[in-house]
């Protein structure tokens, strides 16, 4: 039952992340990395991090920010320290979007939590990040 919710609940949180995305062109995940890239020195990061952020497959994450580039909202370039590796940073178009992502995405995480007490809300993140941190 709880497995069921919280994938219902993931569900519900992803469509309304990419109906406010799809206004700007983006979708939820997109807009979730353009955040994600603004809480780096010089809004980049390796792509590394981000496939561990979000817990997705290198071929996955590539194809992902392909596109991204495609739109100017990141550049892709190689790492000075190892040519294998990318490095992800935020173009014009994702810097001019930041704002809006980070807004959208405060808001509804307050909207998600009004009903709740600051103790309710410590116990569902513990449980959260007890499910998150399991080993296979």
């Amino acid at each position: 039952m709880i497995g069921r919710l919280i994938k219902l609940a993931n569900n519900k949180m992803n469509q309304e992340m990419n109906t406010f995305a799809h206004q700007y062109g983006l979708t939820g995940t997109q807009m979730s990395i353009i955040d994600f890239l603004t809480h780096f020195p010089g809004n980049s990061c390796d792509q590394h991090q981000i496939e561990s952020e979000f817990g997705i497959k290198r071929s996955t994450t590539t194809v992902l920010l392909q596109r991204m580039a495609k739109k100017n909202l990141i550049t892709r370039t190689s790492s000075l320290v190892d040519h294998r590796q990318k490095v992800v940073t935020l173009a014009t178009d994702g810097k001019k979007l930041a704002p809006l992502v980070s807004q959208y995405l405060k808001e509804y995480e307050a909207k998600i939590k009004v009903a709740f007490s600051k103790h309710d809300i410590t116990v569902v993140e513990q449980f959260l990040t007890s499910i998150v941190k399991e080993k296979k």
